[in-house]
């Protein structure tokens, strides 16, 4: 018999393979029709008899036997329904077993919820995920006026806050991952934006020569652009590793070079300790690596097995861009 943490991994696999079998939007599909309207149709139930009540009842009544670390707030007055999750069971498991199949597990969340909820009158106001086991969400009845909530456990002031990437919804609608670079919600979008004028890249290590790199779009490693004896052209694009000192040297360069010749910061996102946290360091949330390389089938992940490094990602994510090397 399956534990009620079990099914993530089956979860996170199935993902996987409905997005490469039949693209984004069956996994969609997947999300709203099968979990959403089937599984957790108990949710609509709930809502539909006490509306935010219910909501509160059925979800603190799920975190009980799931062994979520999280706090529920109803403030029927204010018509809001708040949850700041501590520690995803569900993502903690998937980071606990190395386990990496889909491209963004933690995707499906809101891809079943908004859907469910949407049904029952319920808007999902504001939520944050960043991808490794915090998130936050407020919802309210879509049929009265709502106020700000303020709580004391909000997960935004916890420093595990700090790690991963974060994707965005307000008001039912996923947000832009980098405005500033793609009108998209999807990092395998931004990647595209970010690299479609560049017709070869040029990989910068420790024994390439500066002088390749004229005119080109270059990418480099956290390492490398950290030392400018090594890196002396400004990088279109710089892959950080699980190294907190090597962030110490990038966030120097970074920050004391004009916004607009800064590079894209990138990242992998493997589900392995450490977990980084680029924000105390000054830097912003990298973009990841892993979802281009996956969607392109130039990456599957071996749970407990050895890890491109990241001059190989780097070569990898040339591939996934179709780009001459």
């Amino acid at each position: 018999m399956l534990g009620c943490q079990d099914f993530c991994g089956y979860y996170d696999w199935t993902f996987h393979f409905v997005r490469r079998s039949w693209g984004q939007e069956a996994v969609r599909r997947l999300w709203a029709e099968a979990i959403g309207g089937e599984s957790q149709r108990h949710y609509a139930q709930s809502a539909a008899e006490a509306g935010l009540r219910g909501l509160y009842q059925q979800w603190t009544k799920t975190g009980v036997e799931e062994s979520c670390d999280w706090t529920f707030t109803l403030d029927e007055a204010k018509n809001v329904l708040r949850f700041d999750m501590r520690e995803c069971p569900s993502k903690g498991f998937l980071l606990a077993h190395d386990l990496n199949a889909d491209e963004d597990y933690c995707d499906h969340c809101m891809g079943w919820t908004v859907p469910l909820l949407a049904g029952v009158g319920v808007e999902v106001i504001g939520h944050e995920h960043n991808h490794c086991g915090q998130c936050w969400g407020t919802m309210r009845s879509k049929d009265r006026p709502t106020e700000p909530l303020e709580v004391e456990g909000d997960i935004r002031r916890d420093p595990r806050w700090q790690r991963g990437f974060l994707h965005r919804w307000e008001n039912d609608q996923p947000q832009l991952l980098l405005p500033s670079v793609s009108p998209s919600y999807d990092a395998c979008d931004v990647l595209a934006a970010w690299f479609a004028t560049a017709e070869r890249l040029v990989i910068l290590g420790r024994d390439s020569a500066a002088s390749e790199a004229a005119g080109r779009a270059v990418l480099t490693t956290g390492r490398v652009y950290a030392d400018r004896s090594q890196c002396p052209v400004e990088p279109s694009a710089v892959l950080l590793d699980n190294d907190e000192a090597e962030l110490v040297g990038v966030a120097a360069r970074f920050l004391a070079t004009p916004p607009a010749r800064r590079p894209l910061l990138l990242h992998h996102f493997l589900p392995r300790p450490p977990l980084m946290d680029f924000v105390s360091a000054g830097l912003p949330r990298p973009v990841p690596i892993l979802p281009l390389l996956i969607r392109h089938g130039l990456y599957r992940h071996q749970p407990g097995g050895p890890k491109p490094d990241v001059t190989e990602l780097l070569m990898l994510l040339a591939a996934a861009l179709n780009k001459s090397l």
